[in-house]
């Protein structure tokens, strides 16, 4: 389901190329946000499937921290994505007259493919740093049968101060704080917005006000999404891994993530609710022919 909805929106952004429509700041990022978390699913259900099938696999270090920068790198991504998108969103319908903020918003919109390409390459730098920072301790503990010999094998994932605080940096705090911080910002816009419409309209709604609505939850589900996928990915990396059901559960919690991520673009996005409702409904249309033909 995440994959087929996250290409939908690759779809409806390749569609409006087609059709001679310029790739807005906002389609572009969710673009390139379909995309990072197609490949995040990828890495998510080799490593699912390498649990399920080769646990012992995993516990090899190579290996591990191998699977670790494919799944990091895109996460990581994926939050500064989500950085640049509130920050867009931001500057785009609130009033600014200040020099630093109009020049920003000038820089973004101009060189945005150029920010996103720097914003990948930090996120690879910050999961490149697994390759030095973790390292695997192993014991082996014979089972309680004494007939068979059965190794349990546990494993502890150190990983240095130091790494740890340039990776959680420069991966996630940054893009949390933009994300935050345009947030903040949005909503005292909205606030004062709200006030002059309810003056000059006497308590009815504003011609812009469903924008900074709309707007504002799209942001706050961006950033809820964020922060929950990094909590339950901490947790995971802080505890000490001694079976596959818990190497599994946390997986298949973080893999909700970019499924939940296409659904808040979806709802962002009314043209691209109106294509994906228009496919299922010619798919169980000609469904439907094809069973009344057989």
């Amino acid at each position: 389901m995440g994959t087929s909805l996250n290409s939908c929106v690759l779809v409806f952004s390749f569609k409006n190329l087609k059709n001679g429509l310029s790739l807005n700041p906002t389609n572009l990022i969710y673009s390139v946000k379909g995309l990072v978390n197609i490949f995040l699913l990828l890495a998510l259900t080799t490593e699912n499937v390498a649990t399920i099938l080769w646990t012992n696999l995993l516990f090899i270090r190579e290996v591990h921290l191998t699977m670790t920068f494919l799944m990091l790198s895109p996460i990581y991504y994926s939050y500064w994505l989500t950085g640049w998108l509130c920050a867009h969103y931001c500057l785009s319908i609130s009033n600014f007259t200040h020099r630093l903020l109009v020049g920003f918003k000038k820089v973004l919109s101009s060189f945005l493919p150029q920010v996103l390409l720097l914003s990948a390459i930090i996120s690879f730098v910050s999961s490149a740093l697994s390759f030095w920072e973790i390292h695997t301790l192993s014991q082996e503990h014979p089972s309680t049968n004494t007939s068979q010999y059965t190794p349990i094998v546990s494993v502890v994932f150190l990983m240095p101060t130091a790494c740890r605080l340039v990776a959680t940096l420069l991966g996630c705090c940054l893009p949390f704080t933009f994300a935050l911080v345009s947030i903040l910002v949005t909503m005292s816009c909205l606030i004062r917005h709200m006030k002059k419409m309810k003056k000059k309209f006497s308590g009815n709604n504003g011609p812009n006000l469903q924008v900074f609505i709309n707007t504002t939850r799209t942001m706050i589900l961006f950033l809820t999404l964020s922060v929950i996928s990094y909590t339950i990915g901490l947790l995971f990396i802080t505890t000490t891994i001694s079976s596959y059901e818990m190497m599994s559960i946390s997986l298949l919690s973080v893999m909700t993530f970019p499924l939940c991520e296409a659904a808040v673009i979806i709802q962002a996005v009314p043209k691209l609710r109106k294509m994906i409702v228009g496919m299922v409904y010619a798919g169980t249309r000609w469904s439907v022919e094809i069973e009344n033909c057989t």
